[in-house]
C-alpha cells in the first residue's frame, strides 16, 4: 500500500481546514480514508473500520500513520478530541515530520479553544512544508483573527489563497476585511 495526501474542510464557527491522508488499495485502511474524505461525521461504524485497520491489518508504518490521522479526523468531527489527539500523537511518533498530523492536531486544539497550542501545530506544519501549506496558513489565519490580529490574519488568508487560488474559503475570509493603505 502507498500513502499519499488529500484535504477537505471541517465546519465550526469559522471553517477549519483538515488534511486527510490517502491510503491506496483495498481494505479497512482505505475505507477509513474514504470516510474521512467524504465528510463522514465520525459515525461509530467508520471509526470501528479505522480501528480494525490499525489493529488487524498489517499496515506499513506510513499507512498506519495515515490511518491514525484519518481516524483522528473522524474523531474530531464527532467531538471526541481526547481520542483524536491520541491518534495524532501516535502518528507523530511514527513520522514526526508529518504535516497532516500537525495540521489536524491543530484543528483539534482549535476546536477546544487552545489557540496558542493550535497555532504552534500549524507553525510546525509550515516549517516542515508540504503541498498542504495553504491549509495550515488558513487555519493560522483563523487563530490570528480570533486574537484580533487582523493584519496577520489577512496575510495568512492571502498566502493561502495564493497557494490554492481555486479554494474559496480564504477568499471569503479576506472579504471580511477592509484593506487601507497607510500614508506616511
Amino acid at each position: 500500500m502507498k500513502a499519499t495526501l488529500l484535504s477537505s474542510a471541517l465546519l465550526l464557527i469559522a471553517p477549519v481546514a483538515a488534511a486527510q491522508m490517502v491510503v491506496v488499495g483495498e481494505g479497512a485502511a482505505h475505507s477509513c480514508y474514504q470516510s474521512a474524505l467524504t465528510g463522514n461525521p465520525g459515525t461509530m461504524g467508520a471509526i470501528k473500520t479505522c480501528t480494525r485497520a490499525i489493529e488487524q491489518d498489517f499496515l506499513a508504518k506510513r499507512d498506519e500513520a495515515a490511518t491514525r490521522v484519518n481516524r483522528g479526523v473522524l474523531l474530531t468531527r464527532k467531538g471526541d478530541y481526547e481520542k483524536a489527539e491520541a491518534d495524532y500523537d501516535v502518528a507523530l511518533k511514527i513520522f514526526p515530520d508529518l504535516p497532516e498530523a500537525h495540521i489536524n492536531y491543530g484543528v483539534t486544539l482549535y476546536h477546544q479553544n487552545r489557540l496558542t497550542e493550535a497555532k504552534a501545530s500549524f507553525d510546525t506544519a509550515l516549517e516542515i512544508g508540504s503541498e498542504k501549506d495553504a491549509l495550515a496558513l488558513f487555519n493560522r489565519g483563523l487563530i490570528h483573527e480570533r486574537q484580533d490580529n487582523a493584519p496577520a490574519a489577512y496575510r495568512d488568508y492571502k498566502a493561502a489563497s495564493e497557494l490554492m487560488p481555486e479554494w474559496d474559503q480564504p477568499i471569503e475570509a479576506m472579504s471580511r476585511f477592509t484593506v487601507t493603505r497607510r500614508t506616511s
